[in-house]
């Protein structure tokens, strides 16, 4: 499957009525369930959330496997296996 991409490599996770760009990475300690990314509002872009997030869940979490995702509530971001990236602290763009 061809993902489209946004700004700052950023990956579409949506459906045709709606949806977000996103990035997600590992922070600098590989050990931990924390990650970093930023999440943009399709129709402008303009980032709507930009700092940390913590895994939640038992999923074994690649962030290059967008399968793995399913969709932003507007506070996590829900994967498989009932797993979700939680928002903390948000860093305004």
């Amino acid at each position: 499957m061809k993902y489209k991409i946004g700004p700052e490599n950023s990956w579409w996770l949506g459906g045709a009525d709606g949806g977000v760009f996103l990035k997600v990475e590992d922070d600098n300690n590989l050990n931990d369930n924390l990650y970093k990314g930023v999440i943009f509002y399709e129709h402008d872009k303009t980032v709507w959330y930009r700092g940390p997030f913590k895994l939640v869940g038992d999923i074994k979490l690649d962030t290059d496997n967008h399968n793995l995702y399913l969709f932003w509530d507007g506070e996590k971001i829900h994967l498989k296996q009932s797993s979700y990236l939680e928002a903390a602290n948000a860093i305004l763009p």
